[in-house]
């Protein structure tokens, strides 16, 4: 009998200190836990602060490597800027620019309280080309040595190295407008029913106020060789440094540019005053006008990227090429589509 009760002993002192070593990992402790739960003192602190910077091209961006894998702290250390949407601390950086493809995965920790993350991506010249908000980042649920935490995942497009099109720098923040706001969560008891596969004991589930800061992990992966593809946005290649403006695709997420290239003018339809403008993905936000021939070189690249694209399989990127190619002054990009399409079905 003594040594069953030893035995349980160890085992009861074993797994509550599994647990605790779990807990670590799951849910940032000590120094962390007074940014995830301090929630009052921040917003007091956001109040007082003062801007940093005159606009956001004078941000000092960090840049980070194609393997960054990091736990960010947003707290009263952290810069404050004034968005369109309000005060709010931030982190800037500064993508890598000779990589492949760059899958970004942004996962912010829930424990008491949620910094609600936006991402605002630009330029090499420092032009909004999106934000991402509430459309990419979707609240998951604790599972394994991942707490609760709202998450996301895009990618940065990197087919040309040197466009200045390209998306080169990326800032994190949170909408004051959202700081009264709550995102509920799954409460333990409930996924531990559902793992179990037994009744939902009916306990509420947890009610996690929006705060200033928090902790946010952030990782970047380089697509070289590889084929996930997620909310990607994809610049044209330029052949002058000559900004336009971008036009929305209707898949969430995924912004095309209108080529501009020498020989050609290219004309928006929209407004001047709105050159620059972020725009809803669900639109088409400007048309493009193709004048003159298309350089020879130009059209070639066209056609290898077409047939490339058809031997791969994806034919809605070979359509879409074609379509731009054919805008931007091609007069060989439908047929080379058709002939491709009819060689993979030999």
């Amino acid at each position: 009998m003594k040594a069953t009760r030893l035995t349980i002993a160890l085992l009861v002192a074993a797994m509550t200190s599994a647990c605790s070593s779990v807990d670590d990992l799951i849910v940032p402790t000590g120094e962390y836990k007074a940014v995830l739960n301090n929630r009052d003192a921040a917003i007091d602190q956001l109040h007082q602060a003062q801007n940093c910077c005159q606009n956001i091209a004078s941000f000092a961006f960090t840049p980070i490597p194609a393997n960054f894998d990091q736990l960010l702290v947003i707290d009263g250390s952290t810069p404050v800027f004034t968005f369109d949407d309000g005060k709010s601390h931030f982190l800037a950086f500064q993508l890598p620019q000779n990589s492949g493809d760059l899958k970004i995965t942004l996962a912010a920790q829930i424990d008491q309280t949620l910094f609600l993350p936006k991402i605002i991506m630009m330029d090499s010249q420092f032009k909004v080309t999106r934000v991402l908000g509430s459309d990419v980042f979707k609240y998951a649920p604790a599972k394994l040595l991942n707490g609760n935490r709202l998450e996301g995942e895009f990618t940065i497009d990197r087919t040309y190295i040197g466009n200045p099109n390209n998306e080169s720098y990326l800032v994190i923040y949170t909408a004051e407008n959202k700081l009264n706001e709550t995102t509920t969560i799954t409460s333990e008891a409930k996924l531990m029913a559902k793992s179990l596969a037994v009744v939902d004991p009916g306990i509420k589930d947890p009610v996690i106020p929006h705060s200033p800061w928090g902790l946010v992990k952030m990782t970047v992966e380089d697509l070289s060789g590889t084929s996930g593809l997620e909310n990607l946005y994809k610049p044209a290649y330029q052949d002058t440094i000559q900004a336009t403006v971008p036009k929305a695709n209707v898949a969430p997420n995924k912004l095309v540019i209108a080529p501009a290239a020498t020989t050609a003018a290219v004309v928006a339809t929209t407004p001047a005053a709105n050159q620059g403008a972020v725009l809803p993905a669900t639109s088409v936000a400007a048309t493009t006008v193709a004048t003159g021939t298309m350089l020879a070189e130009t059209e070639a690249m066209y056609n290898q990227l077409i047939q490339k694209a058809v031997s791969s399989g994806d034919i809605e990127k070979a359509m879409a090429l074609s379509g731009e190619a054919e805008r931007a002054g091609s007069g060989s990009a439908k047929q080379t589509l058709v002939n491709a399409i009819k060689n993979s079905q030999k």
